[in-house]
């Protein structure tokens, strides 16, 4: 691990590193970061004002100052473990349990974060930074702060657990880095298995956001224009550009490329990072936050991003903080007569239900005590709630009601004329629900329906018939590019033969995102069937995705990802290794295990796969893709009365799954229990009725028995 030493002393002096053209100004090219002290001297004010951000508190170099937390000789007891924090001269220290279950000590290297909590990074070797699982309380005593807590109060993570503190899943140097420094770079060693990773500053600092500024800094040192040269940084000011720069950092999202002190434009959505649809399981259905998902995958489904809407018009780009306090921030723009009132929002003035964010943006708790507010800033559907399973702002607050009643109040205070008609709320349902075909699903989307909950609604689509496929290869070419990476995920389930014809142009689209998500769809494919170009096209798209894995290769889901592609296109050798090495790098992985597993299954050795399943099983109970793959091994090995269980709890821990449905009522009829896989069929195809498999095991098993179970029932539905 490197740090600039003028950061790690806190001085304000600055290392230049650029190299003048010919004539004699500096070079674009050679810009490299000079650190947020450098700007003071002609932005005063602006760099008072971050000072005062919790930007500049993302993380710092421990001292009496930025340490927030009492290191005082306190404790605390987590599930009968005792961890203790207290100062050895300047240095805190904190003695907890190590991988190997025995208590050490440990010095800190670094705080992250501010408020409403701390956290602490320790080095522990190999350039390798974790970040301890107990935090600080930073919020006042008379809030409940002002404590040590653990970030899982309710779950014992021992040494063995996947959220152990020690283990990758809590890296800093893959999960932190990047938006709590300036100028990061991961630097990884796959040969050694170390970091190296360097940072320009501690914090987010003024190039985060306006780029490697000592080639401006330089110009204005040599200028005399009254004018400065602002070419040299940048300055997003337009909504794009800001929904690239903050989202980098405030979106779920994978990184893609890590970006170069050269690049003035830093950051951009689907170059250098992919944001996570907002699909059922991180968010609800109707788009709602439910996971950690931050804020730009919210904000871009609004209808204030439809507007225009920045940003920094509700954030002071420098605090960070709101512009205003209350309804103020909103009345900027919307009428304080027509909305600012109880005729609309029908509560008591002054009191929380008036407040437009206590409907329009409720809150869900993160990190046990810090409340975000869902960005999508959408109108309160209790109405749909029952239906959906969806959360709503009016049951939320008076939580001793229930949705009927809120609907109905709703209904009564506007009247059933205002109430908005659903769009995508019901139609990313049906998707997810295969309630109808993927064109009839499309063909009542509005045409103005935003482009992150268009891509949503294709990746969810799980219902793919022949007439389907002009309708994806449409979406497939689309002017948005968060619409064909939509399109090119749904066609991602499509068998490989029709597959190819569809996704064959996305290995040359001008998205980064894209072509990496074609190349892992199209990877295996024969050669000697496409033209020239195609097969040109298709080798550097999947020589570009084996770089992008190989760079995270210290994730061993990337390992993972890596044996697939080699796997796919023809070497099972290095596959073998890859998943070896991948097992080395996290034993704990679901990824890999369950991917292994299937390796190994690929390739008839269910011998090596079951001890694979069997320690999936145990750290991961819940998942039913565990579940459903031990089943599998089950019926391989002719174990039928053993898969069967494994099976039926498959499709309980995923009961919107109709392939783990579809797969228990056929393993129950093979086992002899016909009544019962006729009783979960016609179940699943009530759910699902648009699903083929499930219509037509229904009616082959229903020719055969002739079960009056069967009776009543359309089997041509």
């Amino acid at each position: 691990m490197v740090v600039c030493v003028a950061v790690a002393l806190g001085l304000a002096t600055t290392v230049w590193l650029w190299k003048k053209s010919p004539s004699g100004k500096p070079n674009e090219s050679s810009a490299r970061f000079a650190g947020s002290a450098s700007c003071e001297g002609c932005h005063a004010a602006q760099y008072s004002q971050w000072l005062e951000s919790n930007h500049s508190h993302a993380m710092e170099i421990p001292s009496a100052t930025s340490v927030l937390g009492n290191f005082n000789n306190a404790e605390f007891r987590y599930f009968g473990r005792t961890t203790r924090f207290f100062k050895d001269g300047d240095s805190f220290r904190i003695i907890t349990e190590n991988q190997q279950g025995a208590p050490e000590s440990f010095r800190i290297a670094y705080t992250l974060g501010y408020k409403p909590l701390q956290q602490y990074l320790v080095d522990v070797g190999g350039g390798r930074i974790q970040v301890l699982p107990f935090a600080w309380d930073t919020r006042e005593r008379k809030d409940g702060g002002q404590r040590w807590f653990s970030l899982y109060p309710r779950e014992n993570v021992t040494p063995s657990n996947p959220l152990f503190w020690t283990r990758p899943m809590q890296n800093w140097n893959h999960m932190c880095g990047d938006c709590h420094t300036t100028g990061f770079s991961k630097s990884y060693s796959d040969t050694s298995n170390t970091f190296a990773s360097r940072w320009s500053e501690t914090a987010n600092g003024c190039e985060s956001c306006h780029g490697a500024g000592s080639a401006h800094v330089e110009e204005r040192k040599t200028s005399r224009s009254e004018v400065p040269d602002n070419s040299w940084i940048s300055v997003p000011r337009t909504q794009k550009a800001q929904m690239d720069q903050c989202g980098a950092c405030h979106a779920r999202r994978v990184r893609l490329r890590e970006t170069s002190s050269r690049e003035r434009m830093l950051e951009t959505m689907l170059e250098t990072w992919r944001p996570q649809l907002p699909q059922d399981g991180l968010y609800f259905v109707d788009g709602q936050i439910r996971e950690e998902v931050f804020e730009i995958g919210s904000f871009l489904q609004s209808k204030m991003a439809a507007k225009g809407v920045r940003c920094t018009d509700c954030h002071d780009p420098h605090t960070a903080r709101l512009k205003a306090r209350g309804n103020a921030l909103c009345t900027q723009c919307h009428e304080v007569e027509k909305f600012d009132n109880s005729d609309h929002h029908f509560h008591r003035p002054g009191s929380a239900g008036a407040q437009c964010v206590s409907c329009h943006m409720p809150a869900r708790t993160y990190m046990i005590v810090d409340p975000r507010r869902d960005h999508r800033l959408a109108v309160p559907r209790p109405d749909l709630s029952d239906s959906l399973a969806t959360p709503n702002a009016c049951t939320g607050c008076h939580t001793d009601r229930t949705n009927s009643w809120a609907a109905e109040a709703v209904r009564r205070s506007k009247g059933s004329g205002n109430i908005p008609r659903e769009t995508w709320a019901t139609t990313a349902w049906e998707a997810v629900q295969e309630r109808r075909t993927a064109s009839e699903i499309l063909m009542r989307m509005p045409a103005s329906e935003n482009p992150i909950s268009l891509a949503a609604i294709l990746a969810s689509l799980k219902t793919l018939r022949p007439e389907s496929l002009a309708m994806l290869a449409s979406q497939g070419s689309a002017k948005e590019p968060l619409v064909r990476l939509g399109a090119v995920e749904a066609i991602g389930r499509i068998p490989f033969p029709q597959r190819v014809p569809l996704l064959v142009d996305r290995l040359r689209d001008s998205s980064f995102a894209i072509r990496l998500e074609a190349a892992s769809l199209l990877a295996g494919t024969d050669r000697g069937a496409l033209a020239v170009e195609q097969r040109e096209s298709l080798d550097a798209a999947v020589a570009e995705y084996r770089k992008w894995l190989e760079k995270d290769a210290d994730r061993s889901e990337a390992m993972a990802a890596l044996a697939a592609l080699q796997a796919a296109e023809g070497d099972a050798n290095s596959a073998k290794a890859s998943l070896e090495i991948a097992l080395q790098r996290d034993e704990t992985s679901l990824t890999v295990l369950l991917n292994t597993a299937d390796f190994y299954r690929s390739q008839n050795n269910d011998a090596a796969a079951e001890p694979l399943l069997n320690r999936a099983s145990t750290l991961y109970p819940d998942s039913a893709n565990v579940h459903f793959a031990l089943g599998l091994l089950r019926v391989r090995q002719k174990r039928t009365q053993e898969a069967v269980p494994e099976l039926a709890r498959a499709a309980s821990l995923s009961p919107n799954d109709s392939h783990f449905a579809y797969v228990y009522a056929v393993s129950l009829y093979t086992s002899g229990q016909r009544i019962a896989a006729l009783s979960v069929l016609n179940n699943a195809r009530t759910r699902f009725p648009a699903n083929v498999e499930i219509s037509s095991a229904m009616q082959a098993y229903c020719a055969e028995l002739r079960s009056p179970v069967c009776s009543g029932i359309d089997l041509k539905k």
